[in-house]
């Protein structure tokens, strides 16, 4: 009975969660208009219809006098999605001024001092910003890192980089975690514990699919892993959206589906420095070249034959047989 009422609880806070991380990437001016509604409809027009009802009257009272505080999380959503809508928008202004030569201290707010005031001791270098030292490594100097995390560069993130960038997140947010090893993983990518038993109280299933839709296979997929290894509860993180079926399914379901977009966000939520390092890790080396799921190292493109579209395969080929799709962004 206890665990019944412990989903149904998490079930709702889900809910709860989601509403609220929809308006904050919805138009501010959503966040408002809920806020006025719900302020109405407790204060006065729920007290209003059941005045008469004996068991409801109580009920509708106590959410009239507490009216003005739930209407008030929707007036800190909007204010929150004004202040996102208009950093998104400054940045772009900024993103369309031309600049001067790429500074790689202009990531870490330092500026240039003026030659005649420069000091006899050594000037810190690129060397000090581990974003602009990842990046060179693989990209050279010639153009400039991301210099914060957005929907496009995580859609950019090859699967087994994405798995690591994720499990990292939640060692951040201090939980223990592991991923599992190259080769089949059963199902899991990422096991999360919560006490020193051993036993992973929740598995993560991680899909770097770009931007395409996850349809709800993967997601029953992961129910009947968790029902073997008598897990309470997963999480599917995606880099791109999951269909309607899949959503509905994981509602009735003790599983959390976590979009590209919401991830972004949550990302963002780090403190800073957390964040620089978070995307140190996405970026360093190269990235964007999938792994080898059996063997551990880069792939390769491989020429499709009879018309047959190009395709990542190994370089350990025939011994290693693994070969991966190609997305479209990737093709050239």
């Amino acid at each position: 009975m206890k665990a019944k009422e412990s989903i149904t609880m998490a079930r709702r806070r889900k809910n709860e969660e989601s509403l609220l991380a929809i308006l904050f990437m919805a138009p501010w001016w959503i966040s408002i208009v809920v806020s006025a509604v719900v302020f109405v409809v407790l204060k006065w027009i729920a007290p209003s219809l059941w005045a008469s009802n004996l068991i409801l009257k109580p009920i509708t009272a106590a959410l009239s006098s507490v009216a003005w505080a739930v209407s008030g999380v929707f007036l800190v959503v909007g204010a929150m999605s004004f202040a996102r809508q208009t950093a998104s928008a400054f940045r772009a202004k900024q993103s369309q001024t031309p600049t001067a030569a790429w500074n790689p201290r202009a990531i870490s707010g330092r500026k240039e001092p003026s030659s005649s005031r420069l000091p006899r001791v050594a000037q810190p270098g690129p060397g000090d910003d581990p974003i602009w030292e990842a990046w060179k490594a693989n990209h050279g100097a010639a153009a400039p890192p991301p210099t914060e995390w957005s929907i496009e560069l995580l859609r950019t993130i090859e699967w087994k980089r994405f798995e690591d960038v994720c499990q990292k997140f939640y060692q951040m947010k201090g939980f223990r975690s592991e991923t599992t090893p190259l080769g089949p993983d059963g199902g899991i990518d990422i096991r999360l514990y919560s006490n020193d038993s051993g036993i992973p109280t929740s598995i993560v299933q991680c899909k770097a699919w770009g931007g395409k839709y996850v349809g709800v296979k993967p997601v029953r997929e992961l129910l009947g892993v968790m029902t073997h290894e008598k897990i309470a509860k997963g999480f599917l993180m995606a880099s791109g959206e999951f269909s309607d079926d899949a959503k509905q399914f994981a509602e009735a379901n003790p599983i959390t589906l976590i979009t590209g977009e919401m991830l972004v966000f949550m990302f963002k939520r780090l403190p800073e420095p957390d964040q620089q390092a978070l995307l140190a890790f996405a970026i360093e080396g190269d990235y964007t070249t999938p792994t080898c799921p059996m063997c551990g190292i880069k792939m390769k493109v491989v020429q499709g034959t009879g018309g047959r579209p190009d395709f990542w395969g190994c370089h350990n080929y025939p011994r290693c047989r693994q070969k991966l799709g190609m997305r479209a962004a990737n093709k050239s």
